[in-house]
């Protein structure tokens, strides 16, 4: 399939919608219900067993990621036509609202572009401190090739990267540049962190209530702490552009991953198609952040509904 130009320059030049998310908008959902809302279709585990069988990595999984991690940063700014890092640097300047003395906690860290900003932002800010960003991630490749972008940025001493799992953050792994992981050690304590992060992430955790459950524990309950959410999803609206969108997500996305990936990573930009299929609508997954704790205050749209932008603060 081919995007025409004028549709690519409409959504670089497209002006994002903010929704204003009232807590009245959010009532009549249990609890329960939306904790289990893994997607639409009732997946309690948001992860897919490889066609491969058993034996292979499950889709969405750390191990998945391990595969495409060598073309994981080329094919987002191909998918993305380049916007992806307009989104992050959105997330980070707009949403994080950082301040010099912030821990941060980036989840779904991957390759690290999002500590890397914060760890960049921070130091612009004047902050002193060491180990200010903890990156973390369960794929043990990105994460290499975070390190290795960390210390070319020389932000070593700022941004920490470690493997872990967004469910408990309780204990993670130090990895290095060699991709040699550390000993178990203790990670993210409760009331230890001012500001989360996460992009592209939520929609593989395979039970997103244990995630958003240890964001909730691990946040500084503060007017200032924020939690901000980058993740994709099916656009819903009925123009033109809105439908392209969707087109675009479900025949063009899995294409890409294919050349990309010189043809071995065909089944996990399939996999990516049908994770976004499955993700809730932007108010429904709203509804599951405000059950969890963290009432979403706004939600910015971009390119016509396919990336939002979800900015929360612990209910206090």
């Amino acid at each position: 399939a081919v995007v025409p130009m004028a549709v690519i320059l409409a959504v670089m030049f497209e002006t994002p919608t903010i929704t204003r998310v009232e807590g009245a908008s959010l009532t009549g959902k249990p609890a329960q219900q939306t904790a289990q809302s893994a997607g639409s279709f009732g997946v309690s585990d948001a992860t897919e067993e490889s066609k491969e069988g058993p034996a292979a990595p499950r889709m969405g999984s750390g191990n998945m990621f391990d595969r495409i991690a060598f073309a994981y940063d080329s094919t987002n700014k191909w998918m993305s036509f380049g916007l992806d890092q307009h989104w992050r640097n959105t997330m980070v300047k707009d949403c994080l609202q950082l301040r010099p003395d912030d821990k941060v906690l980036d989840l779904a860290t991957g390759t690290a572009d999002v500590s890397i900003l914060v760890g960049q932002h921070l130091r612009q800010l004047g902050a002193r401190g060491t180990n200010a960003v903890l990156g973390v991630d369960p794929s043990n490749e990105m994460l290499r090739r975070g390190v290795v972008k960390v210390q070319d940025q020389h932000l070593e001493h700022v941004v920490r990267l470690v493997k872990g799992d967004a469910q408990d953050l309780r204990e993670v792994q130090v990895i290095d540049a060699e991709g040699t992981l550390g000993d178990k050690s203790p990670g993210s304590r409760e009331a230890s962190v001012d500001k989360i992060s996460m992009s592209f992430g939520i929609r593989n955790v395979p039970d997103r209530s244990k995630a958003l459950s240890e964001m909730r524990r691990v946040l500084r309950p503060s007017e200032q702490s924020r939690v901000c959410i980058l993740e994709l999803s099916l656009p819903t609206g009925d123009t033109f552009l809105s439908k392209l969108a969707r087109k675009f997500i479900t025949e063009v996305v899995p294409f890409i991953g294919w050349v990309a990936t010189m043809g071995s990573g065909g089944e996990e930009y399939e996999y990516l198609e049908r994770s976004i299929l499955r993700f809730p609508k932007p108010m429904d997954f709203a509804a599951e952040l405000a059950a969890a704790g963290l009432p979403v205050e706004t939600i910015t749209s971009f390119a016509y509904g396919a990336v939002n932008l979800y900015t929360a603060k612990p209910a206090l």
